[in-house]
């Protein structure tokens, strides 16, 4: 709920990785300090605050693991211009999955920390809540969040990063269970800079033998700061990135994968028909940052960011004898296209002053996610040759506002050192709504024998369309204090009230006792309380998916809990999720140019949201059709159905030294990571009366929560700096992981037929050479060695008739290697 504010503008930091501090105020986070150290200091001796109000913490004496990636390190890994894969690339605790043949979640994706789903991360810009998504995933390993879209971010603004590794309901408020990500604005008061990319794929595709070159990549953008009087500044900027598709299905055996082998049918068997790969989009951006000094001390912020994008999924081929299929519109088949088209736009606007020995920041903010889903060469193939080719689905809004009070101050009580103490309160309202599409999008025609409304589809029916809101209230404490010149010790404490879903109380303490000045063992110990988002308790939608045993496609409809039919299949009212987070750790400096650090860390969520299985059987499929619901052979709806453990460490180590004339940043970070499943309920009464061999959950949903993340991700990072020249090598290992299989003849891990997948390596290259002063050329590559994930076993049933040949949850995804080039001119 609340997040809070930099009570001053952050001065730059250097670029190289440090370590934040922990815990910002109680989803206010009042006060994001950060002072510029000297060139000459290593990054672990410099100061930063993010979740300490100390204004004097340095990386190396915080409570609880953060890491900081300066504007160069973002810049190269974000390479292929997405803010998510940037973040992939540089941190071992995120992944960013790929989702493909998904609808929606071709067009937004989300971010895991340790392991844990999309929505269990917070994301903060300058230490200021960032608003989550309209769109429900539906239909990833983690189906049924509500992430933050993080490349609705544009990268060109971006000054640093900052991820806090830990548990911080406490201080942030409700979704920050896994930890915390922090994205601060470029601040520059002078001076500007613009730059043009343009990068493709080019990749051996072994599945069809191809070379392919696909997924152009034109980036853009431009950035400019002014003055404003004697310390306040404006800087504003654009940006713009077109990707073209990539391509990644493999040859058909229309045999088997066509409804009934009609000689069209079977025409275009061995041809490339279905879409595997990225969707094509279209970003374009624009972002201010500014501070303007008033009278009396008072200092004037306002900051805003805003997205609009549109992007073409994929969705599953129709052959030409399906009954799916109108002969008339399509004689060869089709493959519909999903469109997205979406605006994002935060703003906030806010004061901070100084008034009876308090520091005080007050603001206001607005965040809104708008996505109008559509469809291109579909039909609906009830009303036959008259059915449209185009429709619209449904329209998505959600809005979020708050206002924020946030105060700091330094107590002298008798202490080794003063104790920093904030208060704040917070007052969010929230809105969703969801509006119906075409009436041919959802319309059952005359033609019973062929399935109703739009393919890939259907479309929102008026009666299905969701206009609600609620309110939240919330009020925190923070302190910390070193009670010796040893011990530091903090203590912070929430309380947020929800319109819909009660009141909550959380807490956090953490502390940090030095062995010696080079040796420290820190902890924590937190609680936090995650509210179901509003879009959980009112987003539906039906999709195409494979029914239980992989043989086919059924139209899945998601519901709602408080909806009737979902009700009646046994849903019940949603829960807020509550999660312990428990952290140990040390950080050892053994010379001034040489940090390592380790944290272990034990996360326990109860009633955790997730989707449930779709809800398909023979007697299921008859209940439906009694009540008029034949349009749709699945149901499915969100739970509070599991209680998780998630274990893991993290360890990094960070070294630089002269070499060659420049300067040589070494860096390896390593996370380990495995989640438990403690409890799954599986049933109800009201289930077991329309089919008693129904569960909630299936065998494989249960496996892809506990498999789906790599056990282990490694990133290994040599960044060399001289005068004209820079060099960057990264290489990242993606540790192995296991996936169900449709496949009954692979073997079975815990009860289901599996695949193993093996570890998989990418390495990353860029050169920068500066033509002059303020002219510079980067060229590189991202994947040079063109890896794949392990192919699936290469059965008909494990890749749907072949045109599936990779398992798509492996986050190195499947576009192989992917290079680039980039001219940056400042000013």
């Amino acid at each position: 709920m609340p997040s809070s504010q930099l009570p001053h503008a952050l001065p730059h930091l250097p670029l190289r990785r440090s370590v934040l501090a922990c815990a910002l105020l109680l989803a206010a986070l009042p006060e994001v300090h950060a002072q510029q150290a000297p060139a000459s200091d290593a990054a672990i001796d410099q100061v930063t605050v993010v979740g300490s109000r100390a204004r004097n913490r340095t990386v190396f004496d915080s409570a609880v693991p953060i890491d900081r990636f300066g504007q160069r390190e973002v810049e190269n890994a974000a390479a292929g211009g997405e803010l998510g894969a940037a973040l992939q690339n540089l941190a071992p605790s995120i992944n960013f999955p790929r989702i493909e043949s998904s609808g929606a979640s071709d067009s937004v994706r989300g971010i895991q920390l340790r392991g844990l789903a999309p929505d269990q991360v917070l994301v903060l810009i300058n230490g200021k809540r960032r608003h989550t998504s309209a769109v429900l995933d539906t239909e990833s390993s983690f189906a049924g969040t509500v992430p933050v879209d993080v490349n609705a971010i544009p990268p060109g603004a971006i000054d640093h990063i900052e991820i806090l590794r830990d548990g911080a309901g406490a201080q942030y408020g409700s979704d920050a269970v896994a930890g915390v990500i922090n994205i601060v604005l470029k601040s520059a008061r002078s001076g500007g800079s613009a730059s043009v990319g343009y990068g493709a794929n080019h990749t051996d595709f072994k599945p069809t033998n191809e070379t392919k070159t696909d997924g152009q990549t034109r980036t853009a953008s431009a950035d400019y700061g002014v003055p404003l009087g004697d310390a306040g500044f404006l800087r504003f900027g654009a940006e713009t990135r077109s990707r073209s598709p990539t391509q990644r299905a493999g040859f058909s055996d229309a045999g088997w994968t066509s409804w009934n082998s009609t000689p069209a049918d079977l025409a275009l068997d061995g041809k490339v028909v279905f879409k595997s790969g990225d969707s094509q989009q279209d970003n374009h951006y624009l972002f201010y940052n500014a501070l303007l000094p008033l009278a009396n001390g008072v200092d004037a912020y306002s900051f805003a960011t805003i997205n609009q994008r549109k992007s073409d999924g994929s969705a599953y081929f129709r052959y030409p004898g399906d009954p799916s299929n109108v002969p008339a519109l399509y004689p060869s088949g089709y493959r519909p296209v999903t469109q997205g088209d979406m605006t994002d736009t935060s703003i906030v606007a806010g004061a901070r002053f100084a008034a009876a020995g308090w520091n005080a920041d007050l603001s206001a903010r607005h965040g809104g996610n708008l996505f109008r889903y559509d469809l291109s060469n579909s039909a609906n193939a009830s009303l036959g040759a008259q059915s449209p080719t185009s429709f619209h689905l449904a329209t998505f809004d959600f809005r979020q506002n708050a206002l924020n009070a946030d105060l700091t101050r330094e107590l002298d009580l008798g202490l080794g050192s003063p104790v920093n103490l904030a208060l704040g309160a917070e007052f969010m309202h929230e809105t969703y709504l969801s509006s119906p599409g075409d009436a041919a999008s959802y319309a059952a025609g005359p033609i019973v024998d062929a399935p109703p409304g739009a393919q890939a589809g259907p479309g929102l029916r008026p009666q299905d369309a969701f206009d609600g809101g609620r309110s939240i209230r919330s009020v925190y404490a923070d302190l910390e204090s070193d009670l010796t010149s040893r011990l530091l010790l903090g203590a912070a404490a929430r309380y947020s009230d929800y319109s819909d879903f009660g009141s909550a109380s959380t807490g956090k303490l953490s502390a940090r006792y030095k062995l010696s000045d080079g040796f420290l063992l820190r902890g924590s110990l937190s609680n936090s309380f995650r509210a179901p988002a509003l879009v959980q308790t009112g987003f539906r939608f039906s999709t195409l998916n494979f029914n239980s045993d992989g043989s086919g496609l059924q139209t899945a409809s998601l519901l709602p809990a408080s909806d009737a039919l979902a009700r009646s299949f046994g849903a019940e009212a949603l829960k807020p999720e509550k999660s312990t987070n428990l952290s140990l750790g040390l950080a050892w400096r053994p010379q001034r140019n040489t940090s390592v650090t380790l944290d272990a860390y034990r996360i326990k969520i109860r009633d955790r949201i997730t989707r449930s299985s779709d809800l398909q059987s023979d007697a299921a499929t008859a209940y439906l059709a009694s009540i008029g619901r034949s349009d749709i052979q699945s149901v499915a709806y969100l739970a509070n159905l599991l209680d998780t453990s998630t274990t893991g460490l993290d360890a990094v180590l960070n070294h630089d030294l002269s070499f060659a004339g420049g300067k040589l940043d070494l860096n390896a970070a390593l996370n380990l990571n495995k989640t438990r499943l403690d409890k799954v309920r599986q049933g109800s009464a009201a289930l077991a009366r329309i089919d008693p061999s129904l569960t909630l959950l299936t065998d494989t949903s249960l496996f892809r929560i506990r498999n789906a993340s790599p056990n282990s991700k490694l990133v290994l990072t040599a960044d060399w700096q001289a005068a004209r020249w820079s060099l960057l090598a990264r290489a990242t290992r993606f540790g192995a992981l296991k996936d169900f299989s449709y496949d009954q003849e692979a073997p079975v891990v815990d009860g289901v037929h599996a695949q193993s997948f093996g570890a998989v390596w990418s390495v990353d290259l860029e050169a920068q050479y500066k033509l002059t002063t303020q002219l510079t050329l980067a060229v590189g590559g991202d994947n040079i060695f063109d890896r794949y994930p392990e192919r699936v076993r290469q059965t008909n049933n494990a890749t749907y008739g072949g045109a599936l040949p990779y398992n798509f949850i492996n986050p190195i995804g499947v576009n192989g290697a992917y290079f680039y080039g980039r001219l940056r001119y400042t000013f």
